[in-house]
């Protein structure tokens, strides 16, 4: 099967209202949407992050996939898994919903069910599962844990927050990049919008920088879109652990030579992206061991929820005055961060 990356470059957000009949066209002719088909619209809303953070799918990113459905007559299923609904206020998502009249799918609400892959159980939204054609919006960004995250990654939200919780404890494993493909694995989407005209460089995947890219990706294969941004901004590919194992799984629709791209090549470059190092053994460790050192507590920020301590797989964290760290038992799994209503912890840069 011949795959097709239709590359957009030199956008804005402002621009994408140019782009309906396009993505409308790319829409149709790469999904079999029929009158009335359920058609979930997995988004990346990681946390209550401003848009102008560049740590969430972009509001105007929605819109554009919105506007080209409609008139499909489709029923559109607009879904991830967040903690509350000030989650959607803070996105921008909740207006594109008013906007619209959409209903928003949080997927914990939905439930669950199980599914076996190589051996191991995922609890895997039985929402994504039971929805015709399934379209990811990732946003592109630096992973501190997994050097980036996009298209495969996006699909991990579609298993329950306690499963994610309890997966997180292989991220000093190569294991973790086979977990995140297999998750992936089990309902490959059927289309790739994805988000790179902002996108976050650095420390990734909610504490790095917004860094301006203008690009729009959209592909039938998502580990072909991740493939084309993770060279786009200067990484060797095969180095990126996330990466090999989807092309080792054969979780790519074709391979890299048969691959059709449309409107770009292999040749454009970012290098000037801030991007995380790329570590391995003791290396790795000794990086980990030195990002720890670095967290903080904004003290003025901080409401004492506990949120972290409720997210934190790894029982690193003590809510005192503020929350303090373990670092011996800290893992940087981010989950705290991510979390965190009030975007108080950091890192000292």
């Amino acid at each position: 099967m011949q795959n097709n990356l239709r590359i957009i470059k030199g956008l804005h957000y402002h621009d994408l209202s140019l782009l309906k009949k396009d993505v409308s066209g790319y829409v149709s002719k790469n999904c079999n949407i029929k009158k009335a088909s359920k058609v979930a619209v997995k988004i990346n809303l990681v946390g209550p992050f401003h848009p102008q953070k560049a740590a969430t799918t972009h509001p105007g990113v929605v819109r554009l996939l919105v506007e080209a459905l409609l008139p499909l007559g489709c029923d559109i299923v607009l879904c991830e898994d967040i903690s509350d609904e000030n989650v959607l206020e803070v996105t921008g998502i909740k207006e594109i919903m008013d906007e619209y009249n959409l209903k928003f799918y949080n997927l914990r609400d939905y439930g669950y069910e199980t599914v076996v892959v190589e051996g191991m159980e995922y609890t895997y939204s039985s929402l994504i599962k039971s929805c015709d054609i399934v379209i990811s919006v990732p946003k592109y960004k630096n992973h501190m844990l997994t050097d980036f995250t996009g298209a495969i990654k996006n699909m991990y939200g579609c298993i329950s927050r306690k499963q994610r919780k309890e997966l997180h404890k292989f991220i000093d494993a190569d294991d973790f990049a086979n977990i995140i493909c297999s998750i992936y694995s089990i309902r490959i989407p059927d289309l790739i919008i994805m988000d790179a005209i902002v996108c976050m460089e650095g420390m990734g995947p909610s504490l790095g920088e917004p860094r301006y890219l203008g690009y729009l990706v959209l592909s039938t294969d998502g580990v072909f879109a991740d493939y084309y941004m993770c060279n786009l901004v200067g990484y060797e590919t095969e180095t990126l652990q996330v990466l090999q194992s989807a092309f080792q799984s054969e979780m790519a629709k074709s391979k890299i030579d048969e691959l059709e791209l449309i409107g770009g090549g292999f040749q454009d470059k970012e290098e000037s992206f801030n991007r995380v190092p790329v570590y391995k053994g003791k290396y790795r460790k000794k990086y980990m061991d030195m990002l720890k050192r670095t967290y903080k507590v904004d003290e003025s920020l901080c409401v004492r929820c506990g949120l972290c301590v409720d997210a934190c797989p790894f029982h690193a964290i003590t809510l005192r005055k503020v929350p303090e760290f373990d670092r011996d038992k800290c893992a940087l799994c981010t989950c705290c961060m991510e979390l965190c209503p009030t975007n108080a912890i950091n890192y000292k840069k």
